[in-house]
């Protein structure tokens, strides 16, 4: 058992209790705290001490014992105290509180308190004294920051303070104390970074995703200025390059850009830096560590670029660290912090603070990457399984994209000749991937190619096939059949230039100009095929100039085909097939980017390759039709042989002749010479004709069975309130140059 501490106190020549033991105090109890002296007397030789209760007059003089613990807490203490008045202005001010104020006590003596501290905030510092002054409710470890004057640091201090009061309860002021927290609340705000870095950085596999929350997370009280840049191969998925590093020849792709509003960074998302242009960003490479660098005093610069060094001082940038994002020899890319204005400089602190960031955001960029390329070889695995795009019709060359993780046995695309010289563009989907979805694929597309040979408009055509998509599913066995799909119908007349389409659950088309301008057809929108939508299907008409790409996009393709995601791609001799693999190269690594796209050049058929004359409703015209016709196909000898022209002749006779005969004036004859030879007959009449087989007897009716057995296909299509006869005349090897 421990042994009790003998009660002790300290007495002063003249009886004065100054200063007792614990145990003592705990001997006198409340005595001891209440504000009172105590005085020790002896009953005698024989008597012990008795210490008892004597109150002080507060009116008697300062013993010089408290004005030596004054003079120390105003001159040696290293706790500031400030003294003020009931205007808040500095009666009392000690040493330590000078130097925090960083000046003379004279020269602070009688202002006020926002004018003897340069406050971060003074409003509510002010506030916050007067309501103390009102209410007398003491304020503890208040966090009051301070900016200097020559704006080098700023100060952080706990601030206490209290009322003082005069002999009749009179408000004479307030007291407070200061103590020095830069040091503690730096760190803490420094720690306060790195758990938000790992924090917010990683939680997503996507590398533009991942790069802008490091920059967020960043540019919250870190940095003014943050930027995000990865290599090119990095960017896209591939593997980083490898030590040694050509620093001269590497190029950057800034991902993540963060600047203050209204400040230009001198540097925007998207564009190509190379290493070798910034010296700091190779010392930051060679030394494998941050590198920090100040704007000295003679104005020294903190980029070598002009143009992104006046931005920099424009923002009034003073400070920069500089990292390398590098991880098992491969360097990702490089990140930027820039403070500026009346931030902390950098400091040797904050360096090993952003190797610590720089360390986690690595390896989450490098994981972000690894998903990137493994996105990037799906869906180069699932090219290979896609349909190939049919032999390219004149006035279009088409091409496929297909993008991961969209089921691609579910997808489809065709282009479908048509008469005219036209064609139709079809983009399909099936949302989901089973047998059952293949076989609705199946039968969906043969029911396409049979409502497009009927020369129906992309909206009437979409509404039959909903009603077509309605039946089949109902009759599929077993309940897990698609009950919806998705298409997208255009159809391209490269005489007139035209499109015409229409979409069924799709994104809407998009139409990028020779000039690269992108419009979207939004009026082409319309409700899945077999839903239960009653919106009709709407149709939307364009004219192209020559040059232009139209884009049948599905899933979130639509959205990712921005001006900026296409720069650089659509060269003028690039055909289809380069402005998909190039957007594939470029979408493929992003995880945002799924869905498929048809992509469609289109070239409007040379003047030179058609022919159009309106003919009399006369017996003569047969006459006169092939004559224009034998002129005008003479004119192209590359393109006809002899043996075509007779069948020409006969083709243009019988359809003429047939036309006069059951048509409507007025009558119209086209020539149309691409790949093979397209003779139209139009009239007024609506009324289609069937072929017949006449008997041995029979004086006529075999002209539509002469031009079913001269050509390989022949048929009927409205145009306006009337109808064109058509027939295509196979030619000889093709049509020489055509195309």
């Amino acid at each position: 058992m421990a042994q009790e501490e003998e009660p002790l106190f300290t007495i002063d020549g003249a009886g004065h209790v100054l200063s007792w033991s614990p145990a003592a105090g705990r001997l006198l109890g409340d005595a001891a705290g209440s504000g009172i002296a105590l005085r020790a007397t002896a009953g005698g030789d024989a008597s012990p001490w008795e210490i008892r209760p004597a109150l002080v007059d507060p009116r008697a003089p300062r013993s010089a014992l408290e004005r030596a613990l004054l003079d120390a807490l105003l001159s040696e203490s290293q706790l500031g105290l400030v003294v003020l008045d009931r205007r808040l202005r500095v009666v009392r001010i000690s040493a330590a509180a000078r130097e925090m104020a960083g000046a003379s006590s004279p020269a602070l003596v009688g202002l006020r308190l926002d004018e003897a501290f340069p406050l971060q905030d003074p409003r509510r510092e002010l506030a916050a004294a007067h309501r103390l002054l009102r209410t007398g409710e003491p304020v503890l470890s208040r966090l009051v920051t301070t900016l200097p004057a020559d704006r080098v640091r700023r100060g952080h201090f706990s601030v206490s303070a209290f009322r003082l009061h005069g002999e009749d309860g009179e408000v004479l002021g307030l007291a407070m104390t200061l103590l020095d927290v830069t040091r503690r609340e730096r760190d803490r705000a420094r720690e306060l970074t790195i758990a938000r870095v790992h924090e917010r950085v990683g939680r997503s596999l996507r590398l533009v995703a991942t790069c802008e929350a490091l920059a967020d997370a960043l540019c919250h009280d870190f940095a003014d200025l943050v930027v995000v840049a990865l290599t090119e191969e990095a960017a896209g998925g591939d593997f980083a390059p490898a030590e040694p590093f050509d620093a001269a020849r590497l190029p950057l792709r800034p991902l993540a850009v963060r600047a203050p509003a209204g400040v230009p960074p001198g540097i925007r998302a998207g564009d190509r830096v190379t290493l070798g242009d910034e010296p700091v960003l190779v010392r930051a490479l060679h030394s494998r560590r941050p590198v920090l660098v100040r704007r000295d005093a003679s104005g020294g610069g903190l980029s070598a670029d002009p143009v992104r060094e006046r931005a920099l001082r424009a923002a009034g940038a003073h400070s920069m660290i500089v990292a390398s994002l590098a991880v098992r020899g491969r360097l990702l890319g490089m990140l930027v912090l820039v403070r500026r204005g009346d931030a902390d400089p950098y400091s040797h602190a904050d360096v090993r603070t952003t190797e610590t960031v720089a360390l986690h955001a690595t390896l989450c960029l490098d994981n972000a990457r690894r998903a990137a390329h493994d996105r990037a070889l799906a869906s180069t695995v699932q090219r290979r399984f896609l349909d190939k795009v049919p032999n390219a019709q004149l006035g279009v060359d088409a091409a496929f994209v297909a993008l991961s993780p969209l089921p691609q046995s579910g997808s489809w695309f065709d282009v479908l000749p048509l008469s005219g010289a036209r064609c139709a563009l079809v983009l399909g989907e099936i949302p989901r991937d089973s047998t059952d979805a293949l076989v609705l694929k199946g039968q969906l597309r043969t029911a396409l190619r049979a409502l497009a040979d009927l020369e129906l408009q992309p909206d009437e055509l979409l509404a039959r096939l909903s009603d077509t998509v309605t039946h089949l599913a109902e009759e599929l066995p077993g309940g897990g059949a698609p009950r919806t799909a998705r298409c997208t119908y255009a159809l391209y007349d490269p005489v007139a230039r035209t499109v015409r389409v229409a979409c069924a659950g799709h994104p809407p088309p998009l139409v990028i100009g020779p000039d690269t301008t992108v419009t979207h057809l939004d009026e082409a929108s319309g409700p899945a095929l077999g839903a239960d939508d009653p919106a009709p299907f709407a149709m939307a008409t364009r004219e192209l100039a020559d040059g232009s790409t139209l884009v049948l996009p599905s899933g979130d393709l639509g959205a990712s085909l921005r001006p900026e995601s296409l720069a650089g791609l659509l060269a003028s001799d690039a055909t289809a097939q380069d402005l998909a693999d190039s957007l594939f190269t470029r979408l493929a690594p992003h995880s945002d980017s799924t869905g498929t796209a048809l992509l469609a050049r289109t070239y409007g058929l040379g003047g030179d390759r058609t022919a159009c004359w309106e003919l009399p409703a006369r017996e003569e015209s047969a006459a006169e039709a092939r004559r224009l016709a034998r002129g005008w196909l003479a004119a192209h000898p590359d393109a006809i042989g002899a043996d075509d022209l007779d069948s020409a002749d006969l083709l243009v006779s019988e359809l003429v002749t047939n036309a006069v005969r059951y048509g409507t004036p007025p009558l119209t004859l086209r020539l149309i010479l691409n790949r093979s030879l397209t003779v139209e007959v139009g009239d007024s009449c609506a009324t289609s004709p069937s072929l017949r087989h006449a008997r041995v007897t029979d004086e006529g009716g075999r002209g539509l069975f002469i031009v079913s057995q001269l050509t390989d296909k022949w048929g009927t299509r409205r145009v306006g309130g009337g109808k064109a006869i058509w027939a295509e005349q196979p030619l000889d090897g093709g049509v020489r140059g055509a195309g």
